[in-house]
């Protein structure tokens, strides 16, 4: 568990965030400053620099009762009307005032959510399986683990100088959405029930497939393998260039992966030789004890069976991930009077509702009835460029004008992907690994620069087949709608089940719709 020194140090330099923050709203510090250093308290200003965003990081996207009740009080205090759920299972507000992120820092703290460190040149929120102890399937519930490894984290930023940010994932070996294959450090379970331990993996610019660095690694061991791989980024990231900064560039830069690989080694025997870093798991376990009534007539794309005797999970997937500010606060309500319910972001932008009695799912999902109804609906975009400072094109409003285009059009949307789109090459949307996807950019019509997007085409985030899509096409923002319904139509009228089925024997016809469009 976090020792109190760990919290008093998560609290020590909240004075120096008060001050940089009042001078920044003040207009006494520029932007470019401002950023160096807020991002360290969760906090980065937003285009125009009159607003601001508050990340709240939650260990594996888990929310407790407590933090939802905190939670829906502060939406109501602050009057909260952005909240959006992001792909590293944290929540982000945004459109805030300077008075507003300072008072939500602290009150986060008080009720156990950290929100040092959430962003800057830090180990980011650990990203894990949401059905993690509640998953039907799973054989090994790597809760214990993957919170030890969130708390640890929180605990070396004040330790370890790395040069760039550290994503980090741990995957139940069913959900891929950690991406524990291709993240700075990586523990994917496998069949043994241990892990394997994947490292320099990263989606973005130049995005790479992490090294196996390690096989079988009891989960007893992890903490071991993140210390290492934190000092090996530390002795020798790029702390010169930014833009080389991330450990995927490390191997490279040290003489390729069987070198990288022999100093990650040497460095690991060296932190077993010196610490104990031993997991015990019942430090970290808590049982869910809360049983119901099995009743599959709930079921639903929304609501799932978990593998506590009669209880189910509830999935809220609101467009883009930006919350129904209402709806949100309907269900933390009614989320709060229950036994042992709590929530869990997801890294799909998603929030799921977990540990419910049939009745309390059907509950919760009517209070959340704008919630995605296939797979295309949860289409993953961050907040975009008219919220991000270095967002080049509006991510989130191409979501909602596909969305609404073919809504008035009437197209059925069942055979549709999943897109994924970023506001730049960033990938914060996730761009890279989607069957479609879309990052943005600029197109020349007439000489003149117009909003456009790159299509990226053939990415996969499954395990097994992990995959980075290529550059297809340049379409302008105001044709993607229309793109969107043509492919709409061709796979309404073909005999294959979805876009995936379609496009290995169609991929000729699907390259000419898109430069159709271009």
């Amino acid at each position: 568990m976090i020792t109190q020194e760990v919290k008093e140090r998560l609290i020590a330099d909240y004075p120096k965030f008060e001050d940089m923050t009042r001078k920044f709203y003040k207009k006494e510090i520029s932007i470019a400053d401002y950023k160096g250093q807020s991002g360290a308290f969760g906090s980065y200003a937003e285009r125009g620099a009159e607003t601001g965003m508050s990340r709240w990081r939650f260990n594996g996207g888990r929310i407790t009762r407590d933090q939802m009740q905190f939670l829906a009080g502060a939406i109501r205090k602050y009057n909260l009307k952005h909240v959006h759920f992001t792909t590293g299972q944290c929540l982000q507000m945004h459109g805030l005032d300077g008075e507003t992120i300072l008072s939500l820092f602290k009150e986060c703290y008080e009720h156990g959510i950290y929100n040092r460190g959430a962003g800057g040149d830090n180990p980011s929120n650990l990203v894990a399986s949401i059905l993690r102890g509640i998953d039907p399937r799973e054989t090994f519930d790597i809760t214990p683990y993957a919170t030890a490894i969130g708390e640890y984290i929180l605990e070396q930023m004040f330790f370890i100088k790395i040069p760039r940010k550290f994503k980090m994932g741990i995957d139940n070996g069913f959900d891929s959405t950690p991406h524990a294959t291709f993240k700075d450090l990586g523990f994917n379970l496998n069949k043994h029930n241990t892990f394997d331990v994947y490292a320099c993996g990263g989606i973005g610019p130049n995005p790479r497939i992490g090294i196996p660095v390690a096989r079988d690694v009891a989960p007893e061991d992890v903490l071991y393998h993140v210390k290492a791989m934190l000092m090996v980024f530390a002795n020798h990231g790029n702390f010169k260039n930014r833009g080389k900064a991330r450990t995927r560039y490390m191997p490279a830069d040290m003489g390729g992966a069987e070198a990288f690989i022999k100093v990650y080694e040497e460095t690991l025997n060296m932190v077993k030789e010196v610490e104990n870093l031993t997991v015990d798991p019942a430090r970290y376990a808590y049982e869910i004890t809360k049983s119901g009534k099995r009743d599959d007539s709930v079921l639903n794309h929304r609501i799932h069976r978990q593998k506590q005797e009669g209880l189910y999970y509830v999935e809220y997937h609101p467009v883009g991930g930006d919350a129904d500010v209402e709806h949100l606060l309907a269900a933390l309500d009614y989320a709060v009077t229950l036994d042992q319910v709590e929530a869990r972001i997801a890294p799909d932008e998603a929030i799921f509702f977990i540990n419910l009695t049939a009745d309390e799912a059907r509950k919760i999902a009517s209070l959340t009835d704008d919630s995605a109804v296939n797979d295309f609906r949860r289409s993953v975009s961050c907040v975009g460029a008219t919220v991000c400072q270095i967002g080049m094109q509006d991510s989130n409003g191409l979501l909602k004008a596909i969305f609404t285009h073919l809504d008035e059009k009437g197209i059925d949307t069942k055979k549709l992907p999943r897109l994924h789109i970023s506001g730049c090459p960033h990938s914060c949307g996730t761009h890279q690994i989607g069957e479609i996807g879309f990052h943005g950019s600029v197109k020349l019509v007439d000489k003149k620069p117009q909003p456009a997007f790159i299509l990226v085409d053939g990415g996969s985030e499954h395990m097994g087949s992990e995959n980075f899509g290529k550059m297809a096409g340049n379409i302008v923002f105001t044709k993607i709608p229309e793109f969107m319904e043509a492919l709409a139509n061709i796979l309404n009228e073909a005999p294959e089940p979805d876009f995936g089925s379609w496009r290995l024997t169609h991929k000729s016809e699907y390259m000419n719709l898109i430069k159709s469009f271009e």
